[in-house]
């Protein structure tokens, strides 16, 4: 056996040299080590909950210079890799001690799990860190379960014993997964042992966790190009919180648009909410829930349906919806014209020469039972969620996302002690609010940016509460309108990732994927034993979750500290910055519909600006005037296009981003004309580079066009701050107003920005991650390629000049480049 690694090289050789076979016992002995070596690809079915170290880093009795337990999602997946590698028997040196976690370790083994972000490469889609799942499911590899000597229960034929095959192998798989559990249940105790616990004072954390990690189910996948990352129809996400942060006291000053219950006091709101777990819905005719070994809750009086109907209506606002395309709505046209291509081109792929038969059989069919009347189309309508992810804006792709539904899906009470096998954080009683509900909002989309979930509960919180009027809604998702208006991010604390469902895939492998009741398939994870588990794990997390909002406490008006502290640090200053942002939303919108200039009506007139331009700006502002009359100011990049307003002469208003995107993802227009814009109302006469480029890009062609120019504003660095190392680029733009951006062209990096603006305008500031800065003749530095930063409406005449190095260009000065 140790010379032949198949039964194929064993048997030829035995019946070339000793024409005899192995015993029984001897051939079952080689069966076991050839097949030990064998994997095959598997899904696995888990969920976890990060340790009290993570959760709970913040908190006085739970911080520690060396941090231990379960970080967040990609340090369970490793986890449970390592623990099947255990099941396995193939525990090496490196996996002894699991305590010692590694992130380049996780991501060097490329882990495919749902929530993660490996094979897009984006941080922007990186699961919010600390946050733990109900369910995800992962892909690995595996020793394959054998079912005596005829392989798993997959190729076993059709037969009659293939019933008992089956039995034997969700047999085995149980014990696989038990096994598995176990080994985690090993590293989850070294973790335990190796943390030095600090001494805890009394009615606090009572018992630190290293956290949760829970094993499910396991499949066999037989499609090599399944991606258990990529290849997801839905995502959902949970969000549990103490329902009294929906509630506004008497005290505190609400808006018109506030969705607040008919109740007189916060006990009374918080007694009138039902408590039901998922799935629940009312029996016809009773007031009753109804759900199979579910807790009944008699039925909410009608002001309480009311109150949860218009919170319900409040959510629809901020999910995107199946419309009708409107024929003038240019960008939805082309994005309906651009999915339709694209889908076509993927059923063309693949296909084999009968296709082409076949389709025009298809399009015989059509055009006789065509209607003489053509059906609407329809589209989803998506929303840019720029303003909930910290580092994603508009003009990204990333920003146009879809989010299904928003809903209402459990709501809980914390009864009795806590359970030493469940909590982390003890029930602190409460003598001021009795039986406090813990509510679940559930989220689900096609893909969720970080920090997108609890910025969109955050925004409702706040709606609710009345700090901020509902029309908040209808401005963070105008495109048009360019300022950013970040959505106030709630506690991450109470975020969990649900599950997620891959609806194609299920039909490709004939089994289900994740953990439901059905009986579609006889494969995947609808057992009930699975299903049952899951269930039961879903109920004693989202309670882990309520009780980790006691961690700091509750303060003498009952409500709990971790909510207090939230309301004065983050939503009450998020409130009073926004409002400022409101009016001028409000403005903007009435110069829309009065049709005046954009912008225009809240500036000051140009009659007002001096028109004389310091002696040190003299020279450049005339060679930028030259350049501009000569007809040779070079046309904007595509890519550049979608960070401007682009506005037409031909329009009063700007184009949408919609339009502008599209343009680019379609590549039907490479370029924008230098002079097709109206002047002063961005985007007017584009933007182009000088100076030097890293060796992977072309050179600037400016740099022949108007060589006086570019030595003159390399002098006026210079002359500006002689103390700076000198760039090598710079970025000359004319009456561009640009949308909130980072830098992010050649080179993959760059200096310190040096930035001025030049000319006669009105308006036209800088604002650098909410900060306005007036640059006309006062140059400022700034970080352009992490800080974000955009240009306020202006009129008039209006030049900036944009200082910087790329990487790839340290060392070149653009001064001294001969030109």
């Amino acid at each position: 056996h140790k010379q032949f690694s198949s039964k194929n090289q064993l048997f030829r050789h035995l019946n070339q040299s000793a024409k005899t076979c192995l015993s029984p016992e001897e051939y079952k002995v080689f069966l076991d080590r050839v097949l030990a070596t064998k994997r095959e690809k598997i899904g696995v079915l888990y969920g976890y909950l990060p340790g009290t170290d993570y959760r709970f880093g913040q908190h006085d009795s739970v911080k520690n210079d060396a941090p231990c337990g379960v970080e967040g999602g990609q340090h369970a997946a490793w986890l449970v890799t390592q623990a099947i590698d255990r099941v396995n028997g193939g525990a090496s040196d490196a996996l002894k001690n699991c305590s010692q976690w590694s992130a380049d370790a996780a991501v060097d083994s490329k882990i495919k799990r749902s929530y993660g972000s490996n094979s897009r490469e984006s941080d922007s889609l990186a699961q919010d860190p600390h946050t733990g799942a109900i369910t995800e499911v992962l892909c690995t590899t595996a020793v394959p379960l054998f079912i005596g000597e005829e392989g798993d229960a997959d190729t076993v034929k059709a037969t009659d014993e293939q019933s008992k095959a089956e039995k034997e192998f969700k047999k085995k798989t149980l014990a696989w997964v038990e096994s598995v559990n176990e080994e985690l249940n090993r590293i989850l105790a070294e973790m335990t042992n190796t943390r030095s616990i600090p001494s805890m004072p009394s009615n606090e954390f009572h018992k630190w966790s290293p956290g949760r990690i829970r094993v499910f189910g396991r499949i066999a996948i037989s499609q090599k190009k399944f991606n258990a990352e990529t290849d997801i129809t839905h995502r959902r996400v949970d969000y549990c919180f103490p329902a009294d942060m929906l509630f506004a006291s008497t005290t505190e000053s609400v808006s018109q648009t506030a969705l607040q219950p008919d109740t007189s006091s916060l006990q009374e709101y918080l007694d009138s909410l039902p408590s039901f777990t998922p799935g629940s819905t009312y029996s016809a005719g009773e007031n009753s829930l109804s759900r199979e070994q579910a807790p009944f809750s008699t039925r909410p009086n009608d002001k309480t349906l009311t109150y949860l109907y218009q919170m319900k209506m409040l959510m629809k606002r901020i999910t995107t919806q199946v419309e009708e395309i409107d024929d003038k709505d240019e960008g939805a046209a082309l994005e309906k014209e651009y999915h339709d291509a694209k889908r076509k081109k993927k059923k063309r792929k693949g296909q084999k020469d009968t296709e082409s038969s076949t389709t025009n059989n298809k399009h015989e069919s059509s055009d006789t039972s065509r209607p003489l009347t053509s059906k609407p189309q329809l589209k989803v309508k998506r929303k840019r969620f720029h303003n909930f992810c910290p580092t994603i804006l508009a003009h990204d792709y990333l920003a146009f996302r879809r989010v299904d539904r928003i809903f209402h899906r459990v709501t809980i009470r914390l009864e009795g002690p806590s359970n030493s096998d469940r909590a982390a954080i003890p029930l602190v009683s409460c003598t001021t609010i009795q039986n406090r509900p813990f509510i679940v909002f559930s989220l689900s989309g096609d893909l969720f940016l970080q920090q997108q979930a609890v910025r969109i509960v955050g925004l409702l919180i706040a709606i609710c509460r009345g700090v901020i009027d509902e029309d908040i809604i209808d401005c963070i998702f105008e495109e048009e309108f360019t300022n950013l208006v970040p959505a106030p991010p709630a506690p991450r604390i109470g975020l969990l990732s649900g599950e997620v469902t891959y609806a194609k895939w299920e039909g490709r492998m004939a089994a289900i994927l994740n953990a439901r009741r059905t009986d579609r398939y006889s494969k995947g994870w609808n057992d009930e034993e699975v299903v049952s588990a899951v269930e039961e794990w879903e109920m004693d997390v989202l309670h882990d979750v309520a009780r980790g909002w006691y961690c700091e406490g509750e303060g003498e008006d009952g409500r709990l500290n971790t909510e207090t502290q939230w309301l004065e640090n983050v939503l009450y200053p998020w409130a009073k910055k926004t409002q400022v942002l409101m009016e001028d939303y409000r403005s903007w919108k009435a110069s829309r519909a009065t049709n005046s200039t954009v912008g225009n009506s809240f500036l000051p007139s140009l009659e007002s600006i001096d028109p004389a331009a310091p002696p040190i700006f003299e020279t450049v502002l005339f060679h930028l005037r030259r350049a501009d009359q000569s007809n040779l100011w070079p046309s904007t990049s595509a890519g550049r296009q979608l960070v401007m307003l682009t506005t037409s002469n031909e329009e009063s208003q700007a184009r949408t981003l919609t339009v502008a995107h599209m343009n680019v993802k379609i590549n039907t227009k490479s370029e924008s004309s230098a002079y097709s814009f109206k002047e002063g109302e961005g985007g007017a006469s584009g933007s182009f580079s000088v100076g030097a480029m890293p060796g992977q890009c072309s050179q600037p062609k400016g740099n022949l066009l108007f060589p006086e120019l570019v030595k003159a504003a390399f002098e006026l660095e210079v002359a500006l701050f002689p103390d700076r190392e000198p760039s090598s680029t710079i970025a000359i733009n004319r009456n561009a107003q640009f949308r909130p951006h980072t830098d992010n062209g050649a080179g993959a990096g760059q200096s310190t920005s040096l930035i001025v603006g030049l000319g006669t305008y009105a308006g036209g500031e800088l604002v650098v991650e909410g900060a306005k800065k007036d640059i006309r003749y006062k140059a400022i530095e700034f970080d352009g390629w992490k800080e974000r930063h955009w240009t306020l409406p202006f009129q008039g005449e209006r030049y900036s000049l944009v200082w910087f190095t790329p990487k790839g260009c340290e060392g070149v000065r653009g001064i001294d480049l001969k030109l």
